[in-house]
């Protein structure tokens, strides 16, 4: 029997708000260090795991499977397996300076599928960058051969010997414009659209060009020195070093043409990909990089149709660039009580925050507001947040083996429509049991005052609704955004409430 997520996973508080529980947790083999979703399958997940391996899984058969049991009844025999597979990839030794033995196995630190699907790139500490056949990874084989999976490797990727840390494929957004711009912007994103990003521990920037890289073999190189890191190896063709600590994250603008990257040295940088393509320019024409910032940036996401850079920060506080102006921030919003690791849009208006404090929260930019809290992780801190393919999961990795499943339907303008139909269903079901026996067929007067009160609510609905007409018609798209990010307020938990639910 399939289960009902409104009706299952949240509960409701005294003033109605939802309380979000996971709609399912994912155990893999070790500790996940990144995850992505698919493309194209909205229940294939893959994670880039703390011993260098990859792990696929898919979340669907537990999805259509009743709630997971209460402690008591629960058997490690009866849960459900979700791993489709499981392949090494970042396996090297590699210098620590923390080992006894001075050497310790990789991990693997970053992973991004394609935005075709056909590609799993993956990154990790040993400084390789590997891309992975996405079709055979993402399916079930017994043979145990997913070692064929490895297309491509680029060892050594990163500058000296650091480890690679951050994987961004750049992917323009589908806006309509006039049919003569839209052929020249065509064309300028043409450059682009085969292009990877890649930020390193040691604060190194690279660029990447997909199809120079798929004429590479699944070559390692045993080098343990970083003087041969310095220059570029095949397939990168652009390579930059400003930053003095590790790339946190990117971001692009819709076109193609500007990456931005955030760093934990207190920084943000932005870089000019068609200056770049003229190699005779200095780099102070290609890179730009703002002030410090005092404080580190862990997160990025652009907001704001693009006019926004938003970076999480060490402190919790929302540090906002306006696009262009790279030199200082344009507004802070300080909230969070600890520091912010992850950062994912739901819309230009609205962000989902995870925070070392455990808290999934929904945050308003401009005007700044706290909306609610969507999930917890108990305690331990989140360290990614993504959506998967078809926006209705997001799912989220911290500190433990889990991968974490919650719905993000709570967050689409249509969920007070679905949980009243849910809830309305329910009731019917109920009455249907309660009352067996046939009834009477109603009188003509019974039917016209049935009509007369759903014809009485109508009318007061339509009231309603025209006063909120005249509101967003008297404010515009401003205020359109408010209303729907108050209505998704009234859905969600509030740190007071979270507060006095814990005591």
């Amino acid at each position: 029997m399939k289960f009902s997520p409104f009706k299952i996973f949240f509960g409701l508080t005294p003033n109605n708000n939802a309380v979000a529980m996971a709609l399912c947790v994912i155990k893999c083999s070790d500790q996940p260090l990144d995850i992505s979703f698919h493309p194209s399958n909205p229940h294939i997940v893959a994670a880039g795991l703390v011993d260098g391996t990859v792990e696929v899984h898919d979340f669907e058969e537990i999805l259509e499977e009743t709630p997971p049991p209460t402690t008591e009844d629960y058997d490690e025999d009866d849960e459900i397996d979700t791993i489709v597979s499981s392949t090494p990839v970042h396996t090297r030794l590699i210098l620590s300076k923390s080992s006894e033995s001075g050497m310790r196995n990789a991990v693997c630190r970053a992973l991004q599928f394609s935005s075709d699907g056909t590609v799993l790139y993956t990154g990790g500490s040993d400084g390789d960058l590997v891309g992975l056949d996405a079709s055979r990874i993402c399916t079930f084989d017994t043979s145990n051969h997913k070692n064929n999976a490895i297309k491509w490797r680029c060892s050594n990727a990163t500058y000296g010997s650091s480890g690679l840390q951050v994987i961004h494929e750049f992917r323009q957004k589908e806006e309509e414009s006039d049919p003569s711009v839209k052929l020249i912007e065509e064309q300028l994103q043409n450059h682009f659209r085969t292009l990877i990003a890649t930020g390193d521990e040691s604060g190194g920037v690279r660029l990447w060009d997909t199809r120079l890289l798929s004429q590479q073999n699944d070559r390692r190189s045993d080098k343990s020195n970083g003087s041969h890191s310095m220059k570029r190896p095949p397939g990168c063709i652009h390579s930059w070093k400003v930053h003095e600590d590790y790339i946190s994250g990117f971001a692009n603008s819709s076109d193609g043409c500007t990456l931005v990257a955030s760093s934990a040295d207190c920084s943000i940088s932005a870089y000019d990909l068609r200056m770049a393509r003229h190699h005779n320019h200095p780099i102070d024409k290609v890179v730009r990089r703002s002030d410090d910032q005092e404080d580190e940036l862990l997160s990025i996401q652009l907001m704001k149709h693009g006019r926004k850079v938003v970076c999480g920060s060490g402190e919790g506080i929302l540090s906002i660039f306006s696009w262009g102006t790279w030199g200082d921030v344009s507004d802070r919003f300080p909230g969070h009580p600890a520091s912010v690791d992850a950062l994912l849009p739901v819309d230009e208006d609205t962000l989902l925050t995870g925070s070392s404090d455990g808290l999934i929260r929904v945050v308003q930019i401009h005007p700044n507001k706290l909306l609610g809290i969507m999930g917890e992780h108990e305690g331990f801190p989140i360290e990614k947040l993504k959506f998967n393919a078809n926006r209705n999961f997001v799912g989220s990795s911290t500190h433990d083996q889990n991968i974490r499943i919650w719905d993000a339907r709570i967050l689409q303008d249509n969920y007070d429509h679905a949980i009243d139909h849910e809830m309305s269903t329910e009731e019917e079901q109920q009455e249907q049991q309660q009352q067996p026996t046939p009834q009477l067929k109603p009188t003509n007067g019974q039917l016209n005052n049935s009509d007369n009160e759903w014809e009485d609510m109508d009318h007061e609905d339509s009231e309603d609704g025209d006063s909120d007409g005249s509101d967003e018609d008297s404010d515009g798209a401003n205020t359109a955004s408010r209303s729907k990010n108050d209505k998704r307020k009234n859905r969600l938990k509030t740190e007071q409430e979270k507060f006095f639910e814990d005591l």
